[in-house]
């Protein structure tokens, strides 16, 4: 029994020291997630790109650009960009058509789409406004002059 003991107390030790020696892009993959999750979307940033440039032929560099453009579009980054969300997006179904998640980049891409579309649309309504808002005040003071 406490041979059993010992072989299971080993075995154990052993994979939690193997999993903590994961080096190169899977262990900068893993850095970079942990950045995401603390808000350092610079330094995810960096290291996305740093996989995409040292492994490009990796299944890595597939899910790191796709990383990439979540970055440039997440809700909490205060330098969202979603211009380059959507190219981001738009390289990785250039660069890899039939990876599995080219459907949600297809799916991201029309969503980006849309909202820089309404953005547009808001700041030319805002436009307009403040326009008939000039047009109403002049008018009034026309009115007044009367």
């Amino acid at each position: 029994m406490r041979k059993i003991i010992v072989l299971l107390t080993v075995i154990w030790l052993s994979g939690c020291v193997m999993t903590s020696f994961v080096t190169g892009p899977e262990k900068q993959f893993q850095d970079a997630a942990v950045s995401v999750k603390e808000k350092r979307y610079k330094e995810a940033t960096a290291s996305y790109n740093k996989i995409m440039v040292d492994s490009p032929d990796s299944t890595l560099a597939a899910d790191a650009l796709f990383e990439l453009a979540l970055v440039s579009a997440h809700y909490d980054n205060p330098k969202k960009d979603y211009t380059q969300a959507t190219h981001s997006f738009a390289e990785f179904l250039k660069r890899y058509p039939d990876n599995r998640r080219a459907d949600e980049a297809r799916t991201w891409i029309s969503v980006l789409r849309t909202v820089q579309e309404l953005k547009k649309q808001n700041e030319r309504l805002n436009e307009s406004i403040e326009k008939l808002q000039k047009l109403d005040i002049r008018h009034e003071e026309k009115r007044k002059r009367k």
